[in-house]
């Protein structure tokens, strides 16, 4: 995708069910990427930064978690977590799962304190307003930045999104756990779907191996033989999943 900005931003936003009012793009987007990218554009835009909170906080099944902190970890620029350990925080205080402090806590916190958004951040008299209208949340990011509202009348309903996203028809019955993260991961992140090892998935998946390895029994129990002989090493299997 090109460089993210507000407008392509809401576009995906649009097509997930969230009601800008703007056109919907083309495709489905990644949903764990479109955080990253929310908490990146979210100091130019305090209602992006909201509306994402309140989607979040009706739709968190939709988000493969483990793989989320792993992309937080090795994707989104330090300068950013705590923008998005914020949105997590304020949309798990409004009903997302608490299974989403787990990546909350990688998120950290800014050592000087500073406005959440550019308009407060463009005068001393609009920083010390927003100094003195911070939530609790964002003061424990290091942030100053109002609480929000949820406007749970700007989300079409979940049939709508599954209908219009095919593909989050599986994120919401795994209700975004590890099962989750390893199938959006091989469809997503690995270059042909394939991987020489249980041990190179572990590592993609933010989670320990025996949690890992109980997945995988329970994702061949429901049709996935994502286990495959390796050729190279009778020992062990490759992981592969087939795309039709």
């Amino acid at each position: 995708m090109n460089r993210p900005t507000v407008n392509n931003t809401i576009a995906r936003w649009t097509r997930i069910g969230v009601l800008f009012g703007a056109r919907a793009s083309r495709c489905s987007p990644d949903p764990d990427r479109l955080l990253l990218d929310t908490a990146r554009l979210a100091p130019s835009s305090a209602r992006l930064f909201s509306l994402a909170i309140t989607w979040l906080s009706e739709y968190d099944r939709f988000i493969a978690r483990h793989r989320l902190k792993r992309l937080v970890l090795d994707q989104l620029e330090d300068s950013v977590r705590p923008v998005l350990g914020l949105l997590l925080d304020l949309a798990i205080k409004n009903g997302a799962s608490p299974e989403l402090s787990r990546v909350a806590k990688a998120c950290g916190q800014y050592a000087t304190p500073r406005p959440l958004f550019d308009i407060h951040a463009s005068s001393p008299a609009r920083r010390k307003l927003a100094r003195h209208t911070a939530c609790k949340e964002a003061k424990l990011r290091g942030l100053w930045a109002p609480d929000v509202e949820i406007k749970l009348d700007a989300l079409r309903p979940a049939s709508w999104i599954v209908a219009r996203n095919p593909g989050y028809q599986e994120r919401a019955i795994r209700r975004g756990d590890l099962r989750c993260t390893i199938l959006e991961t091989l469809q997503r992140d690995v270059p042909d779907h394939d991987l020489d090892s249980e041990s190179a998935l572990v590592k993609l998946c933010a989670a320990e191996r025996p949690a890992v390895s109980a997945s995988l029994d329970d994702l061949e129990r429901e049709g996935y033989p994502l286990r495959q002989p390796n050729n190279e090493d009778r020992r062990s299997h490759r992981i592969r999943l087939h795309v039709a």
